[in-house]
Parts: structure tokens; C-alpha cells; sequence
């Protein structure tokens, strides 16, 4: 198995410290552990050109950091350092570009890209490389672009994954996502205290502050068929039903069982999928509630053994179907 590919960042303390250290705080968020720089602590008698070979030689991308003075730095004889030859950062450039190793020149402080005549010989095709420009304005941009170009070099770009395809139509899938699609536990647990605070309140003995019933008073109606019949004052909820939605192409069928203590457990007919919670009848409105979802139906009118009206799931209306299986406790 191939060494994962490393990356070797060259710059002048004098020259760029400051950036230096933010762009390697941000490279390695990226590229954990494989990040290098400072030789400079080279031990008193080793060949530090070696070092400076074996280091920046296992490196697959070395990126020069230029400032302003990059070029003009001078030790105490006058002479620029980058014309020295012991200086470290144009030792570590040289053999980048000796062994092929992919170069970037990374300008930082407004610096401007030197040209060949002003580099010694080693470095003169280091002007030919393409830089990249980092300001302390849009320093957070520029680093990403950095990691992009990096990324590429290193044959490493995130490709963003296609969409996948369509779902195949189904006649529950929409239906499905909106009934038991996933939701925050916080919000799912706050659903079943407000049905448990509704329930309590219809039996006058509440220890929560009810939430009076939202109107519907917008609801679509549906037309009753021929032979429907207004329901019954007396129409009672408690029992076990069998529940069928149809609409926006969809149908699906759930067996409900109702119980008297305002809770009710729900199987879809097709897939087996249970869901339980508490349940809620104003005189008009169904709801029910879990922590998946809510559904609501308006008990609008009455054919043969059947009650009709419209569900709500989610942001989806259905026309809704329930028919009594028996009865349940």
C-alpha cells in the first residue's frame, strides 16, 4: 500500500510567518497528518541539504510562500538569502523542482510573482509556475481554493455525488415519507405531550395547559357520493377500523385500532410498518399523533358502513375511507 501523499509548506519567518501557520491550521483540517514544514531544526553536524532532500522528497506537493520581502531578505553581509547557497528556502524549492514534485507559489501581502532573471539558476523555473493569491480580505476563499488546487494535483478531488434516480412511483411512498418520516426526537416527544395535554383535558383532569383544536374551517369538503348521509351526532372512534387513503396517485391502506384511553396503534397493509400514539376527536376532526407524524380527518359524510372525508399528511391531502374491522377494548 502506497504512503498517503504529503504536502510541504517552504516560507520565510521573516517573510510570512503569520500566513504560513494559518494556511497549515487549515490544510491539515483537510489533510490530517500529512502536512509538513520547518527544517530548521536541522541537528549541529548533519548535511542539512540531505535533510532538506529526504524531507521535502517524500512530499508529493511542496507550495512556496511569497511575500513582499521574499526576495530581499538579506543576512548580514547584504546579500539576499535566496542568492545564498545554504539557505534553506531555496534549498527546499530547488529540489521540489529537481524531483518533479508540483510546485505552487502561494503570494501572500499584496506580493507580486519574481521573475527568472531575479531567482539564481536552480529556482528560474520556479516563475513559470502558476501562483495563487491569498489576502487577508477573502483569506477564508482563497484557502479553499488552495485545498482545491492541492486536491487536484494530488489526484484527490471530491467529485459531489450525483442525485440518485427517481424513485420508482409507488402507490405509498410519498404518503410513507410524510406519515413516518423521520423527525427530531425533541420534536416528536413535544407532540405526543401535546396530545397527551389535549387528552387530559377532555377528561378534566389536566396537568398541562390544553392547546385548543386548530380550525379547519378552510378544509376542502368532500362531495358526498349518491346515497351518502350526514355522520351521526353519535359517531364514536373507539374500535378497530380499517383506513384508506387515495389521492395524488397514491393509495394506501392501514388497519387502526382505537382504544378508549386515547391511544392507537396503525398497520400498514403493505409494508407491515407499525406506528402507535394518541388520538384526538373534536366532533368533526381524527387526528392522530406519534412520534413519526400526525394525521388528521374530517368526518365529513356517511356511506353505508363507511365514514368519509379528507386526510391531511404533512403537506398532502387524501380522500380518506374508514370502515370499522370490529371492536376494539
Amino acid at each position: 500500500m502506497s504512503s498517503p501523499k504529503g504536502i510541504f509548506i517552504c516560507y520565510r519567518r521573516d517573510d510570512a510567518e503569520g500566513y504560513a501557520g494559518r494556511i497549515y491550521d487549515r490544510l491539515h483540517a483537510r489533510f490530517p497528518g500529512r502536512v509538513f514544514m520547518d527544517v530548521t531544526g536541522i541537528n549541529p553536524g548533519a548535511d542539512f541539504s540531505r535533510v532538506i532532500q529526504d524531507t521535502v522528497g517524500s512530499c508529493h506537493v511542496l507550495l512556496a510562500i511569497i511575500g513582499k520581502q521574499w526576495l530581499t531578505i538579506a543576512d548580514s553581509s547584504t546579500k539576499p538569502r535566496i542568492q545564498r547557497d545554504d539557505d534553506y528556502v531555496r534549498h527546499e524549492i530547488a529540489t521540489a523542482l529537481y524531483r518533479n514534485i508540483a510546485v505552487i507559489p502561494v503570494l501572500v501581502r499584496d506580493a507580486k510573482m519574481p521573475g527568472s532573471e531575479s531567482l539564481p539558476p536552480d529556482l528560474a523555473s520556479l516563475s513559470k509556475r502558476n501562483a495563487l493569491e491569498i489576502s487577508d480580505d477573502d483569506f477564508e476563499h482563497d484557502a479553499l481554493r488552495l485545498i482545491s488546487a492541492i486536491e487536484y494535483v494530488m489526484g484527490e478531488t471530491r467529485v459531489t455525488p450525483p442525485p440518485p434516480p427517481p424513485a420508482k412511483s409507488s402507490n405509498r411512498t410519498c404518503l410513507i415519507l410524510a406519515l413516518v418520516g423521520i423527525l427530531l426526537v425533541g420534536g416528536g416527544f413535544l407532540l405526543i405531550i401535546v396530545a397527551s395535554a389535549i387528552w387530559n383535558s377532555n377528561q378534566n383532569n389536566s396537568r398541562y395547559e390544553s392547546t385548543p383544536a386548530p380550525a379547519y374551517s378552510n378544509e376542502p369538503k368532500s362531495e358526498p357520493s349518491e346515497g351518502a348521509i350526514a355522520p351521526s351526532a353519535s359517531f364514536n372512534p373507539v374500535g378497530s377500523w380499517q383506513l384508506r387513503l387515495e389521492g395524488n396517485g397514491q393509495v394506501a391502506q392501514y388497519n387502526v385500532d382505537i382504544h378508549s384511553d386515547r391511544t392507537y396503534q396503525s398497520v400498514d397493509l403493505e409494508d407491515g410498518t407499525q406506528v402507535s400514539g394518541y388520538w384526538e376527536y373534536n366532533g368533526q376532526l381524527l387526528s392522530f399523533a406519534s412520534t413519526t407524524g400526525a394525521i388528521s380527518m374530517s368526518i365529513e359524510a356517511r356511506s353505508g358502513n363507511s365514514y368519509v372525508g379528507h386526510a391531511n399528511v404533512g403537506t398532502l391531502q387524501f380522500r380518506a375511507f374508514l370502515t370499522p374491522r370490529g371492536t376494539a377494548d
